[in-house]
Order: C-alpha cells, then sequence, then structure tokens
C-alpha cells in the first residue's frame, strides 16, 4: 500500500490527520464538509487560529462552537455529527444520504472498500485494548464505535448517533460530539488527562509537526530561489502564522528531500563503528528529489526582479535583469546577481513580427528560478555524539567565534591529519565534522577561502580510495554551495581539473558528486563572470568585491558535462548536470550559448520525454529546455521538431503544474517564433483536431496557479493572433469569457499583466477579421465565392471567414473586452458591413442577424456613439431603416428598431453643441423614421411600444412636429390603444395622445369624432386602481387636454388656473358653444368625478394639481354630469377641505370651494333630485366656517359665498 500524502489546508483538516498514522478517508472528507457548511452558515470555518499550533490544539481538543443565531434543530445535528472528532465515530455515508437535514432524498451509491482507513481504526483499537491491559499509555485513540457494549453483550446506542431509520435525534443537551468522542476514548479520570501534557491534544506533538510545516514552506522557497534573498518574518522558528483559513501546508517529514550517496562498502571495511552514526542511507541509483514537490515550480515566493523578456533584437539591446541570489536562509548574508540576458547569443528575432506588449509578459520570475546542484548531507541532523577527533569538535555557531589563532591552530590540525600518516577512517570522521560545519554560511566561507580547501582539493587529486574520493567531492560541493563567496586563490588551485578528473572516474558515486559539486562550482562562477562584464558596482554590502579574472571554463569542461546528458549515462549524474545547466542557463547571455547545441538539445528533448525518467528529472530537462530557447530563440524550431506540438499539447493537457509550465513556455516561444517554421500551420493543424486542447486551457485559466493563469492567457492569444479559426474556439465559449471577466478582480501583477496583454493580442484581430470577411462578402455578391459555410476542419470547403463572425458578438458580451474591441476603426467596418446587407448574398439573414446583434451590444456604449457619431448617424440608422423594409425576419425589424431606439435615446440625452448633428438627427426621424410609423405601428409586439416611444421623443425635442403627423390614420392609429385590452396599454401611447390633444394644430372635429373620452376615462380609472404611477399624471394630462378643447370651444373663454366658477354667470347667459370645436362626448367624463376627487388628494403634487384642475373644467364643461358626480361624492370633498390644515396647497382648496359652491348652484337652479347626505353638509358647513377666517387671499372670499350656497341647500331626509 502506497503512503499517504500529508499535505493539506489545517482549517478543514480532521483531527486524525495530524496524528501518527492518520490517512486521508471518507470520515475526513465528512470532516470537511463539516467544516465547510458550518463557514456557509457562520461566515468562517469553526475552528480558526492566528498560528498553526493553536489551530491545531482547537482542533483536537476544543469542542464545536455553537452556530450564531437561530439554525434549524437539522442542520445543527447534522453539524455535530460531521464535527465529530473520534473518526470511527463520524457519521457514515448511508446515515448522511438519509439526514433529515436534506429536503430531497437522494439515492445512496455504494462507495469503495477504504483499506487504510479500516487499518488505522483497528490500530486505534488495538492501541485502546493495549491501554486497558496496561501495556502502553492510551494517546486518545478510539476504536470503531462497535467496541462499546452493554452489560448483555449488546452494542450500545449512543445518545447522540444518528439513526438512519429516524431520520436525525438531537445530541444530548450540554454534550458535544467531539467531547463523547474523546470521553470514550479513555479509561482514566479527568485528573490523569490533565497530568499529561499531550492529553489535551490526543498525544499529537504539536510542536514538532509546527517544525515540519515551517521546515518545509522554507525548503519550498529555498529551492525555488536558490543564492536568492528569503524573507523571514517569523519570530518564532518553529510557529506558522496561518496567513488565511485556504493557506496549504504539508506535513511530510522530509527524510528523502535531497537523498545522499554513500560510499560503497567495499571501500569503507575501516570504517569505525561510529561512522555509521552519520552515514544516510540511499537506494543506488535512485535520482535525488531535491524539491519537496515537482509540481511546485509555478508558486509565486520567488523574490527575484519579474524578468521582462521581449524576446526581439537581443543584439540590438541588452536587458540587464536582476536576480537576486543568496545562499540557504541559514546564512544573513545576501548576494544579489545582475543576468546580462543579451551579448554573446546570437538571437535574431525578428522585431516586426513580434505579437506586441505579450512578449513582455512572457516570462514570470519563476521560470528563472535555480535551485541547489549539490545534496544537503543534513549533518544538522546527525547525532550529537559525533565519531571520535583528536581536537574539540566544536559546533559551527562556536567555531565561527573562535579568534584567529585558535582558529589557525585547528586548521593547522586539521591538515596535519589529511596530510598525515592517518588512516582513511581518521581523515573520513575529520570530513564528516567539516560536512556539518558546511551547513553554517560564515564556517563555509572560512573553509572554502582558507587552506583547508587547498587540501581537500589536493587529496582529490591524489586520492586513490573511491570512499574518500567521494567524501571529498562531496564537501566540496557543501562548502560551495554554502558559501557567500570564493577567493581568487582557489581558481589557481586545479579545482577545476580535480573535479574533472572525478567526473571520468570509474566509480559512479565519485562521479555523482563531482558532478554536483562541479555544478555548484560553475554556477558561482557564472555568476561572478557575468557581474564581472556588466563592470557594476555591488548592490549588497554583504557580497564581497573579488576579482574573478582566475576562473577560466574551457569550452572541453563545457562539453563534458554536456556530454553527461548522453543515453546510458547514470541518471543522478544527469540529473546533477541537469541542474548544472539549469542554474547556469539563468545567466542567459553567453553562458546560455555555450550550452546551445544541438546534441544538448536532442539529449534534453529525450530526457523531457523519456517514459523511464524519474519525473523531477524529466522536469529539469524541460526546464534546461525552455531557458535555452529564452535566450536563444531561434532553436525553438529545433526543439519542436523534436518533441512536436501535440507531444507538447499532450503534457500541457496531462501533466503536473510544473509540467504545464514548462510546456506552455515552449508553447508560447514557438507561437512567437511562428514565422521561424517554414510551416507552422503543419504543426498547428493536430492542435486543431484535439478535442481536449480547448476545455483544458480553459480549466488552466479558472483553476490554475496565478503563473499557469498568465500563461495560459499568453497561449491562447498567441494561437488567436496566429490563426483565426482558432477565435470562434476560444471565443464562443462562455466558460472562458466567464473566467476572463473573473480574472480582472484577481489581484496577481502577473495574472493581472498577461490578462492585459491577451485582451489587447485578442482585440487587435478584430479590425483584420472584419476586414477579410468584407472582403468575402464582396466576393460572394460578385458570384466568385458560394459562401457555403463549412467546417473548420474541412480542408476541401472554401477558406471564407463569415462563419467567424459571431466572435464579435460573443467579445462584446465580455465586460472585459467589450471596452477594447469597439473603436471608430471598428464601427466603420461595421458600417460597411450594414451597407452590404441590404444588398442579398447566400447566408445573409443569419449574418444580419448577428451583424444586429453587435449593433445593438455596441448601443450599450454611449461613449463609443457619441465619439462616432458621423458614422453611426450618417451610415447605420439610415442603413438600418433600409433592412427594416420588407425584411421577413422578425427578430431583424425589432432589433432594426431598437438599434435606433438606443442610439437616438443617447444622442437625445446628451445634447451637443455641434449644430450639424441636430440636423442630421432631424433628418434621421423625418427622413427615415416618419415614412416607416404606420408599418411599425402595425407589427408585431413589441415594435409597436418602441415606436411609440420613439415617436414621442422626436415629438419632445421638436425633431417632429405636430402637422407632420396630422392625418387620421396616424391620429386613430394612436388612440387605438384606448379601444382594446387596457392592461396591455402602455405609457408611451397615452404620452403620444397626449402631445396630439395638446398640439394647437390638432383639429378638436378629428378628437370629437374618435368618442373615446369614455375610454380616457375608464384607462384613468384602471391605472389608479392598479397603482401605476407612471400613467396617472400622462393620462390626467390627457383628461385635462380634452376639457380644455371643449371649455375653449366657448366664445370669450380665456384660460386661468385660478377657479372662476362662483365668479361666472349662469349657464344660460355664458358664451355660445362652437359645435366644431366641442367635444360632443365631453360629458363622459361625468362617471369619472370620484376618482378626480381622490387623485386630488394625493401626495404626488402634479397629479393633485392636474386632478383637482380636470374637476374645474368638467364643472364648465358638462355642469349637470359633474355636478352630480361632486354632490353624491361629499365626504371625498369634505376629507379635501379638511385637509387645508396640513398646509396643502391653497389653490387646490381653493378650486374644492369653488367646485362645492358651483355644484350647489346647479343643484338648486336646475332643481337637481340627487340623494344629499346631511350629515356631510354638517360637516362641510362647519369646515367651510373654519375658511371664512383664512389669511389665504381668495379663500375667505369663497368660503363666505359657499357658505351661503349651503344654507340653501334643503334638509329634508
Amino acid at each position: 500500500m502506497l503512503p499517504q500524502a500529508k499535505r493539506g489546508t489545517p482549517c478543514y483538516m480532521a483531527p486524525e490527520l495530524f496524528q501518527d498514522g492518520g490517512v486521508h478517508s471518507y470520515a475526513s472528507d465528512f470532516w470537511a464538509l463539516g467544516c465547510v457548511l458550518y463557514e456557509c452558515y457562520a461566515g468562517r470555518p469553526p475552528f480558526v487560529g492566528r498560528e498553526f499550533t493553536q489551530l491545531v490544539k482547537s482542533i483536537l481538543s476544543d469542542p464545536t462552537p455553537t452556530l450564531p443565531g437561530t439554525p434549524s434543530r437539522p442542520f445543527v445535528n447534522l453539524i455535530n455529527s460531521l464535527l465529530v472528532k473520534d473518526p470511527a465515530e463520524r457519521i457514515q455515508w448511508p446515515e448522511l444520504c438519509g439526514h433529515a437535514f436534506w429536503r430531497t432524498k437522494f439515492t445512496s451509491v455504494s462507495l469503495p472498500p477504504q483499506l487504510a482507513f479500516d487499518n488505522m481504526i483497528d490500530l486505534y483499537s488495538k492501541l485502546c485494548l493495549s491501554e486497558r491491559n496496561g501495556d502502553k499509555p492510551l494517546q486518545n485513540k478510539t476504536p470503531p464505535k462497535y467496541r462499546d457494549r452493554d452489560s448483555k453483550g449488546t452494542p450500545k446506542q449512543d445518545e447522540n448517533s444518528i439513526l438512519g431509520s429516524k431520520g436525525y435525534e438531537t445530541p444530548v443537551k450540554g454534550t458535544t460530539s467531539g467531547r463523547r468522542a474523546q470521553t470514550k476514548a479513555s479509561g482514566r479520570v479527568v485528573d490523569e488527562k490533565q497530568k499529561d501534557s499531550s492529553s489535551a491534544t490526543g498525544g499529537v506533538n504539536l510542536l514538532r509537526l509546527s517544525r515540519i510545516a515551517k521546515s518545509n514552506l522554507q525548503r519550498e522557497n529555498e529551492k525555488e530561489n536558490y543564492r536568492r534573498p528569503l524573507p523571514n518574518n517569523s519570530e518564532n522558528d518553529s510557529e506558522v502564522k496561518i496567513e488565511n483559513t485556504d493557506m496549504e501546508l504539508d506535513f511530510n517529514e522530509n527524510t528523502e528531500d535531497e537523498p545522499h550517496d554513500e560510499p560503497d562498502g567495499s571501500d569503507t571495511s575501516n570504517f569505525t563503528p561510529e561512522d555509521k552514526l552519520s552515514s544516510q542511507s540511499q537506494h543506488q541509483g535512485k535520482v535525488e528529489e531535491m524539491e519537496d514537490n515537482t509540481n511546485q515550480l509555478d508558486t509565486a515566493h520567488v523574490v527575484s526582479i519579474p524578468v521582462s523578456d521581449d524576446s526581439r533584437t537581443f543584439d540590438h539591446e541588452s536587458d540587464h535583469v536582476e536576480v537576486a541570489a543568496t545562499p540557504p536562509s541559514v546564512s544573513p548574508q545576501v548576494r544579489i546577481q545582475r543576468v546580462k540576458e543579451g551579448s554573446g547569443s546570437a538571437v535574431d528575432f525578428d522585431s516586426s513580427k513580434s505579437s506586441g506588449n505579450i512578449s513582455h509578459v512572457l516570462w514570470h520570475p519563476s521560470d528563472l528560478s535555480v535551485r541547489p546542484v549539490m545534496p544537503s548531507r543534513k549533518a544538522d541532523k546527525l547525532p550529537e555524539t559525533l565519531p571520535s577527533l583528536p581536537f574539540d569538535a566544536l559546533a559551527a555557531s562556536d567555531f565561527i567565534k573562535m579568534s584567529k589563532e585558535q582558529l589557525d591552530s585547528l586548521i593547522n590540525r586539521i591538515i596535519t591529519i589529511f596530510n598525515g600518516n592517518t588512516t582513511i577512517a581518521e581523515k573520513q570522521n575529520v570530513i564528516k565534522y567539516l560536512e556539518m560545519l558546511s551547513n553554517n554560511a560564515d564556517a563555509a566561507n572560512i573553509l572554502t577561502n582558507g587552506p583547508i580547501m587547498l587540501v581537500i582539493v589536493k587529496m582529490l587529486r591524489q586520492s586513490k580510495a573511491s570512499a574518500l574520493r567521494v567524501q571529498l567531492a562531496s564537501l566540496i560541493g557543501l562548502l560551495i554551495r554554502h558559501s557567500t563567496f570564493i577567493d581568487d586563490d582557489l581558481a589557481s588551485s586545479g579545482i577545476l581539473g580535480s573535479l574533472t578528473d572525478g567526473l571520468r572516474d570509474r566509480q559512479e558515486k565519485v562521479r555523482r558528486f563531482s558532478m554536483a559539486a562541479l555544478g555548484e562550482l560553475l554556477f558561482y562562477i557564472s555568476t561572478q563572470n557575468e557581474h564581472a562584464k556588466d563592470n557594476n558596482p555591488l548592490e549588497s554590502p554583504s557580497k564581497d568585491s573579488r576579482s574573478t579574472s582566475g576562473w577560466q571554463v574551457s569550452n572541453a569542461l563545457i562539453s563534458l558535462v554536456s556530454s553527461i546528458l548522453r543515453k546510458g549515462e547514470d541518471d543522478v549524474t544527469q540529473q546533477y548536470a541537469l541542474r548544472t545547466i539549469e542554474n547556469i542557463c539563468s545567466q542567459g547571455g553567453n553562458w546560455a550559448a555555450r550550452f546551445t547545441s544541438q546534441d544538448v538539445i536532442n539529449n534534453l528533448c529525450y530526457i523531457f520525454r523519456a517514459a523511464g525518467k524519474q519525473e523531477s528529472m524529466r522536469l529539469t530537462a524541460g526546464s534546461c529546455l525552455v531557458r535555452l530557447v529564452r535566450f536563444h530563440p531561434p532553436s525553438i524550431q529545433s526543439v519542436i521538431d523534436k518533441l512536436s506540438f501535440r507531444d507538447t499539447v499532450t503534457a500541457l493537457v496531462k501533466g503536473s503544474p510544473r509540467e504545464q509550465q514548462i510546456s506552455l513556455n515552449l508553447l508560447n516561444m514557438a507561437m512567437l517564433g511562428s514565422h521561424m517554421f517554414t510551416n507552422i500551420g503543419r504543426h498547428l493543424l493536430p492542435l486543431v483536431e484535439d478535442k481536449n486542447l480547448v476545455p483544458s486551457l480553459v480549466s488552466l485559466i479558472e483553476q490554475g496557479s496565478e503563473v499557469l493563469r498568465g500563461k495560459t492567457l499568453v497561449f491562447v492569444a498567441l494561437l488567436c493572433k496566429n490563426g483565426k479559426r482558432w477565435l470562434p474556439h476560444f471565443f464562443c465559449n462562455a466558460r472562458l469569457l466567464s473566467a476572463v471577466d473573473r480574472l480582472v478582480k484577481e489581484k496577481d501583477s502577473y495574472v493581472q499583466q498577461c490578462l492585459d496583454a491577451f485582451l489587447h493580442v485578442v482585440s487587435s484581430t478584430i479590425p483584420g477579421l472584419l476586414e477579410t470577411i468584407t472582403g468575402d462578402i464582396q466576393q460572394m455578391m460578385g458570384g466568385r465565392r458560394h459562401g457555403q459555410i463549412a467546417g473548420l476542419t474541412n480542408r476541401a470547403a472554401p477558406k471564407i471567414n463569415v462563419h467567424l463572425f459571431p466572435v464579435v458578438l460573443h467579445l462584446l458580451g465580455s465586460s472585459s473586452f467589450k471596452h477594447r474591441v469597439v473603436n471608430h476603426q471598428v464601427l466603420q467596418q461595421l458600417a460597411n458591413l450594414i451597407k452590404l446587407t441590404e444588398s442579398p448574398f447566400q447566408g445573409r439573414d443569419d449574418f444580419q442577424i448577428t451583424l444586429l446583434r453587435v449593433l445593438e451590444s455596441i448601443t450599450e456604449e454611449p461613449s463609443v456613439i457619441l465619439e462616432s457619431s458621423n458614422v453611426f448617424i450618417g451610415e447605420i440608422l439610415p442603413s438600418l431603416a433600409v433592412l427594416y423594409k420588407g425584411n421577413k425576419d422578425g427578430d431583424a425589424r425589432f432589433l432594426c428598431l431598437k438599434i435606433l431606439f438606443d442610439a437616438m435615446v443617447i444622442y437625445l440625452n446628451e445634447p451637443s453643441e455641434v449644430e450639424q448633428r441636430s440636423e442630421d438627427l432631424k433628418s434621421i426621424s423625418n427622413t427615415h423614421f416618419l415614412p416607416l410609423y404606420p408599418t411599425l405601428i402595425e407589427d408585431e409586439d413589441p415594435i409597436p411600444m418602441y415606436a411609440q416611444k420613439l415617436l414621442v421623443m422626436f415629438i419632445e425635442f421638436n425633431y417632429i412636429r405636430i402637422p407632420d403627423i396630422l392625418h387620421m390614420e396616424t391620429v386613430s392609429q394612436c388612440f387605438e390603444l384606448l379601444l382594446g385590452d387596457l392592461s396591455s396599454a402602455n405609457v408611451n401611447s397615452v404620452k403620444l395622445c397626449l402631445a396630439l390633444a395638446s398640439a394647437p394644430e390638432m383639429e378638436t372635429k378629428l378628437l370629437s369624432q374618435l368618442k373615446v373620452v369614455r375610454k380616457i376615462g375608464n384607462l384613468l380609472e384602471f391605472v389608479n386602481a392598479k397603482d401605476m404611477e407612471d400613467f396617472l399624471e400622462p393620462t390626467l394630462g390627457l383628461c385635462r387636454a380634452f376639457l380644455l378643447r371643449s371649455v375653449g370651444s366657448r366664445k370669450g373663454f380665456v384660460y386661468s388656473k385660478e377657479p372662476t366658477l362662483l365668479c361666472d354667470g349662469p349657464t344660460e347667459v355664458r358664451g355660445a358653444v362652437d359645435q366644431q370645436q366641442y367635444i360632443r362626448d365631453i360629458m363622459d367624463f361625468g362617471s369619472n368625478v370620484s376618482v378626480f376627487l381622490e387623485l386630488s388628494g394625493s401626495d404626488e403634487a402634479n397629479v393633485a394639481d392636474i386632478a383637482s384642475e380636470c374637476l374645474v373644467l368638467l364643472l364648465k364643461a358638462a355642469p349637470r354630469e359633474a355636478t352630480t358626480g361632486f354632490l353624491t361624492n361629499l365626504s371625498k370633498v369634505s376629507a379635501l377641505l379638511e385637509s387645508w390644515r396640513r398646509a396643502v396647497s391653497h389653490l387646490l382648496v381653493l378650486r374644492m370651494l369653488h367646485a362645492l359652491g358651483y355644484s350647489c348652484r346647479q343643484y338648486l337652479s336646475h332643481a337637481m333630485i340627487l340623494s344629499i347626505s346631511i350629515p356631510e353638509i354638517s360637516r362641510l358647513e362647519t369646515i367651510v366656517s373654519e375658511l371664512k377666517n383664512s389669511s389665504i387671499p381668495g379663500v375667505a372670499k369663497a368660503a363666505l359665498l359657499v357658505a351661503k350656497e349651503l344654507q340653501r341647500l334643503p334638509r329634508c331626509n
């Protein structure tokens, strides 16, 4: 059974996963589910802590926190059942499926067995049994739930358990599941538990776990940032700060992080027993895994300044990029190395074919991450008992504090042992001691730059014992790895020659450690030589300024290192060689060029794709390829010839994150350098046929790490730039566009830079696409093409691009693309296309619908419409009118009108100082819109509604005058809404009727012939009853317009807002009515007096004002009908007059008084027979009596007249 990975997000990890032997299982998944459900309800996980130990202690020992608020009992029970600390007691799958919390029952599927979990539970059970027998202390382990039986031997039923047959039972008050599980787990009393320091955490050594997690975090940083500065923010060396609840940690004790070679047994027969204490076992031939997780290359913990490499004319432009360099975190020194990417490499990259700013985001700092070549001997973990030495073996911390005299004495003693006639075992014991010291950077500097290193180099050159040579090469490598500077003296010591000889040694392990040590030295030399060439001052005071002219690395040595990549060489040695090339090539310039040969590329390609190689080795080879191609772009053709696009894409789809990053880098370089391929289309054709490519790329953009998201965006952009046929694959995909829109909120700077470049590149393809489509349509219209829309992969099909046009529509539907895609050029091209669609061609119907939807989407951006008004008003809007005429497609007709409407709303709401625009809009409204209006109003819904609203707007802004539409057909169409179902009326129709009725040019005779007064009154009743507030004012206005026309037909009529009813003479003696200007059915409004009164009391001032005015006008136009309605609604009149105390409009009170007095006169003068309420008359008299004392001008006088009229009314029951 394979060992389980110990990696997870602590806030959601089950208690057993922190314990030795704990395994992932359905039970741990159920715990995580409980945490997620708790967080969904409460807004945070149930257990949180700022530090790792605090968090884990809470998970292991604290009861489940009470849910805030008032959650339902089933939910509380579900949470408590999921968050039982004992995995054996936790809710199980059948019980979970049948829990009462789920409102919808679902079928439970059977789950596969979990042997590891069963073994874990069995082990816990044995531990419990052992505890009961007194064998060993119990560590809060709980055996399976069937272990507890009652006195009769039957299994106990826990009172808090979930019963599948009963749905659920609420846990006993005050007892949590976690506490119950812990109580069962131990037979000891509480006092005994308190005595055990680990009992509260179930026997888990929290400090040890924290140290492991902290170490792994640091190691991940170190391996990605070798010789670069690392932040050290933690005050406690063993404590891990929990930055957020999603923080993921690795709890694997990294015993095989960097496996090491042991001298062969045949060469170590003279080892003392103590020697074995410092031995470190390793299976021969196994490649050292120097990273904790080979898939973590793309983590964002690289602290070097981001590389800006636009891969263009490197020989004309040398970019100096800062790459931090530092020893491991145990050293406080910091070294910063400048990387020169330009000189020394023949990398002519045609800048004219470069992809613009996309080249600036090709690279992420992690692409140049470097890692130690030499594996650590982990000397700091050796037992405190050192092999017997003839001198005091001081710890590194004491060693670096020695005085010069003491240090010289110790060094001379060590040199004497090395040069004297001591046994190999004695020499090896001293070497082991020096290995311990080498882990300290200060100690390593002393040893590397002192006489001891010279002696070690000499011993390596002269020694014949393989075991000793292995240890000497290893010690040299460790010292160089941890040193922060190396003196020139070492360059003349023959160290390069000695290590080169070791590389040719017969013994495999000598070659391995010689390669590792040589790799460390070559990388150091490469950084120093590049700095010397730059001739710049050092940027870190801790970096020692020393000349590096003594280091001469021959081409023969480079060739020797490169030759190790050939087939048949030992894998471990190859791994060290790969690490060497990887690190050195990160320097770029001449160093990268020295390894750029066809043989090296071929061997790297073979290793990268070799199924028999370990993944870390393959990925290191891939990383080498990326760096070689980066600094010598033409070599990408050789790489692709060996790897092929298809294989690289397969790795991109199925590989680990690190392999995906490598594959994306290679693919991006290939796409950026596509002009260097004789036929890039031949390479890309298999990608088009790969059905997994697009979904996989979209998934990376959705769920990948920041680096993978950014690089995938770059790849997609370059694909689309290379060939338009890729556009529909990606941008007719709602998932991709949605993911891109979400990335706008991404905080990572690299993702944002890549997103910006992606949007720029894709948007820049649209003008070219539209130009091609325009040409295709013109050729189809000319009969040179049939316009058959064929599949993308049908090679025999005509290569037309009309079928790509929906891409534009989808891009406009994305908030990220909309502002970038549309500009004046694109709008002009769309205007040309809509002009073309006025004539028929094959496929026009589908194309014009898409084109209209594109224009509709553009109108959602007012700024674009306003900036390009000449194109929109002068070309697009007239073409819309042409498209509408005779178009059989209802959707197309609607879109034509809607685009016109939306554009007009924008132009009318944004007044322009340019007179020409106003003239152009008037021309559109009269020349193109108005002739279509009779057809529009007869078209299918919702076209008439838009047409009416547009007509109202044109009238309001004086682009269309009433005389232009004053013919019986148009007028009758406008009022037709009143003849149909009132529920289907729209406010624009009412406004249009109002505009017509209010226009002086409108003949009253036409309005009278319509006979719509009753319909208008019904509409007013309807909108008032349905609380259609937006209808009230225009409908009341329409009533007033009709009443004014009727009253205005009287000779001598002078309009006044102030009421004059009480001042007018009798009806018989007033001016004669002009029958030609009279609304014959105006008396029908008499049935609407009640609603006029009701609306006169409206809180909306305009509504109340118009309603009260309508009441006064109605009494003038139809006195008898209005009086009848008024006197039968005296209760409403009383309420209105009483409102004078609330400081309502004095005009409203005055109108009501005049209406009341006038109605009383009409009642008496015409001897009308009405049932008038005596109590209401008395109530009105009281109110009017108060109003006689009013200080408001006109009100007191009117009240006096009304009081007299009220007194004249008969008082009979």
